[in-house]
């Protein structure tokens, strides 16, 4: 046998070797991964957060979230969706409940109940970058972004739209205007010119009171001062409610004040015109 078929031979029964040990040697463990919860989204009805600053309480009923404190306003579901996310967030280490200190969760400082269900934040791991959370009697370690879902202000958790799905509108009136809804079509009851609207035109502007959202949601107190009240618009619905809005216009966009929750849609000043004044959707056509 040659010196080069030796080396051969040698060179196929390291390999062999090497493919049975890796074949037949004992499979490692797999990663334990623990689910924090067993709570389904689906089932949930109540969300109340907690932090230094505020508490927000959120509650379902009819299919719809309605924030109740600090203010009543309808809530934006898919922000909601977001913060219950951490119903199906899972963790790879599990600690017992105790000693809480070391994990600045003595005193956390934001705090998430989903119904009954308790989830305290505290602090950081320093080798893994992911955040301590105490849920069901044991400490968990997360990614962070669970608790940046949460750390909203009160205004992020409101729904931008201006009308509930339920909110169906039948009489608009303003001072210089009415319109109704009447034999299946909108029509002009009073007006300050003797044309009035156009019924196409009105069926788009009721459509764009119904679709649109706000460029940005604010609380009554956060409305720049700078607005200047341009009268009050309030809306008749079909199940006997009113809902007012009082109209603010500043150099740069358009305020509808939602009266009864102190709630602000604002709005760039093209946009707002055409809500305050179905007009101006045939001047913008």
């Amino acid at each position: 046998m040659t010196h080069h078929s030796r080396l051969n031979l040698i060179m196929l029964a390291t390999i062999a070797g090497l493919v049975a040990f890796l074949y037949f040697r004992p499979q490692s463990d797999a990663i334990q991964e623990y689910p924090i919860s067993a709570t389904t989204v689906e089932s949930v009805q109540s969300v109340r957060i907690l932090n230094k600053l505020q508490e927000i309480v959120l509650e379902q009923s009819n299919d719809q979230w309605r924030m109740i404190e600090p203010i009543q306003a309808r809530a934006d579901e898919k922000k909601i969706g977001e913060v219950l996310k951490i119903l199906k967030a899972s963790s790879h280490q599990r600690f017992a409940l105790e000693d809480l200190e070391r994990f600045n969760l003595d005193r956390p400082y934001l705090q998430l109940y989903v119904d009954k269900e308790y989830f305290g934040f505290g602090g950081f791991s320093s080798t893994t970058n992911q955040q301590y959370v105490v849920t069901n009697d044991f400490v968990y370690l997360i990614s962070p972004r669970y608790a940046l879902a949460m750390l909203l202000a009160v205004s992020d958790l409101i729904h931008s739209e201006l009308l509930a799905p339920d909110e169906i509108p039948v009489r608009f009136e303003v001072d210089q205007w009415v319109v109704e809804f009447q034999n299946d079509s909108w029509r002009t009851i009073k007006h300050y010119s003797n044309d009035g609207f156009d019924d196409e035109m009105l069926t788009r502007w009721i459509q764009l009171w119904q679709t649109t959202r706000a460029e940005a949601v604010k609380l009554e107190g956060e409305l720049d001062s700078g607005f200047v009240e341009r009268g009050v618009i309030q809306i008749s619905m079909q199940n006997g409610n009113i809902v007012k809005f009082n109209m603010l216009q500043n150099e740069y966009s358009i305020a509808l004040l939602r009266r009864a929750e102190g709630v602000g849609y604002q709005f760039p000043i093209e946009v707002g015109q055409q809500l305050i004044d179905p007009s101006t959707i045939l001047l913008n056509q």
